[in-house]
């Protein structure tokens, strides 16, 4: 049956290639059109320590009588079979499911169809926050999390059932939708285990802390890897700290997002400069905030005087996020990989139009296009080889309507001249 299967996870840490694993799973049934269908959710036992307990709030004595990933696999095999899955930032939870799935001996299969909330929401929402309870309140919902997986789920179905009636059932990612029940989902055919589910009990959470406050209202990214990586940085940092272990991770998730590690540096400094930025909204920075400031900029290997002179530099600016980003021109040769949402033959007559070229990988190409940008195709492979930007077809189709816009308002320039 088509439709959206909307989950969230709470983990061990950031890395399922450094034995992270999945502690509680959120899974929230959502139909083509938007309804919410069923629910359901569990603490998971991952057979070994829980990690970051301060930050997800699980408890070893919590998981005792969970059940482990092989034993929901199962169910969630079922409710992943001929559907598109949905998270605020896929790439993070995708990546888990995929380590645990290949721990059974089961694939996911290449570029899952999937809907990114986090990635969509700079779409259909005006809220200038990536963070999914910002994204709600943007889009006017009321949304009571239980904080826990399963609230969070149902959070992020809500906000779907949102754009797709902004889109008035006509999303960008309908091609998707069209595709999923051709996907080849890990299935499961004999009779399903009995499971005693253990949903994780209501609790309050911590207070906010100033960090995450300010965080709560930092500026979006253009660049889709990018924002997922500030995404999974900025849980690594709610306590202000990044232990040596997080930051080995957090480069093993850049790489993962397709990011090298030499642009870790670049976006380090740009999200420092946008923390400093919102701290200065109130336009006093106490000497608490100082220190918290101070702290995080040790946390992303930002020299304590280039720290002190980004401080002084923002205030009374406008918090933005800029990295360097593409520029495209006459001339580039463009590659597509993947399957993309709009036919490959629609993009290049499209971009014919704007005196761009396409066809096979070579060291002048200026940009890769793919449907996965992690993903292990030939192409990829050499692009990363090469040096290549590879893009998600979101992110290539917001340079292509600049480009057009402009390439319009050139011709209008001219007519008006005559």
């Amino acid at each position: 049956m088509s439709g959206y299967t909307v989950i969230d996870l709470e983990t061990t840490g950031l890395s399922p290639q450094r034995s992270d694993r999945i502690v509680e799973l959120g899974v929230v049934y959502v139909s083509s059109t938007g309804q919410i269908q069923d629910e359901w959710g569990t603490l998971i036992n991952p057979q070994r320590d829980m990690g970051a307990t301060e930050i997800h709030g699980i408890k070893a004595s919590d998981v005792l009588e969970a059940p482990t990933f092989a034993e929901v696999a199962p169910y969630l095999m079922r409710a992943l079979a001929g559907r598109v899955i949905v998270a605020h930032n896929a790439r993070f939870d995708l990546a888990f499911l995929e380590a645990e799935f290949r721990r059974l001996g089961a694939q996911m299969g290449p570029n899952p169809p999937c809907v990114c909330t986090m990635e969509w929401s700079a779409r259909y929402v005006s809220g200038s926050s990536r963070k999914l309870g910002a994204c709600c309140a943007a889009a006017g919902l009321q949304v009571t999390s239980a904080h826990s997986a399963l609230g969070d789920a149902h959070a992020v179905a809500e906000l779907l059932s949102f754009f797709l009636q902004k889109s008035h059932g006509r999303p960008g990612w309908q091609q998707t939708l069209v595709d999923a029940p051709r996907h080849g989902w890990p299935t499961y055919t004999g009779a399903m285990p009995k499971i005693h589910m253990c949903p994780r009990q209501a609790h309050e959470p911590p207070p906010d802390s100033w960090l995450d406050r300010v965080t709560s209202t930092m500026p979006r990214i253009e660049n889709p890897a990018t924002e997922a990586y500030v995404d999974v940085l900025e849980r690594a940092l709610l306590d202000g700290y990044l232990s040596a272990h997080e930051k080995r991770d957090l480069v093993e998730v850049a790489r993962q997002f397709g990011l090298q590690r030499h642009d870790l540096a670049a976006i380090h400094t740009a999200y420092f400069k946008a923390l400093a930025t919102m701290a200065w909204a109130d336009d006093v920075v106490t000497l608490d905030e100082q220190m918290q400031l101070s702290q995080v900029a040790a946390a992303l290997g930002i020299p304590m005087h280039e720290a002190k002179t980004i401080l002084e530099e923002t205030q009374g600016t406008k918090a933005t996020f800029e990295l360097p980003h593409l520029q495209l021109t006459r001339g580039d040769r463009v590659v597509f990989t993947g399957e993309l949402s709009m036919p490959r033959d629609s993009w290049v007559e499209r971009i014919a139009v704007l005196g761009m070229t396409h066809g096979t990988i070579t060291k002048a190409t200026r940009v890769v296009v793919a449907a996965d940008p992690d993903s292990l195709s030939g192409k990829a492979a050499k692009a990363r080889d090469y040096g290549i930007p590879i893009v998600t077809e979101l992110a290539f189709r917001t340079l292509i309507e600049e480009m057009e816009a402009n390439r319009a308002a050139r011709q209008q320039a001219l007519l008006d001249l005559d």
